[in-house]
């Protein structure tokens, strides 16, 4: 099983970016929004098509808006 969900990451913002440039920095990298979880500034999202995680995570290195992107890990307990 692999260490993250496929097509899933988690990104977050800078505070103080707009409401436009994050919905255009998604839009521009091919990402849907699955849920907002810290209001306007950590986002759950789904990369559209067929990119793999790491293709995606580069192309959102490139914004200075964005504090940082990771992949959607999952987290196992030991029973």
């Amino acid at each position: 099983m692999p260490r993250f969900l496929p097509y899933e990451l988690l990104v977050k913002f800078k505070s103080g970016i707009s409401q436009k440039r994050i919905e255009f920095i998604l839009k521009d990298s091919r990402i849907d929004v699955i849920a907002e979880i810290q209001r306007g500034r950590l986002y759950h999202v789904k990369i559209l098509g067929d990119r793999s995680v790491e293709s995606a995570l580069t192309q959102l290195s490139s914004y200075q808006e964005i504090e940082y992107a990771e992949p959607n890990y999952r987290y196992e307990t030991q029973e």
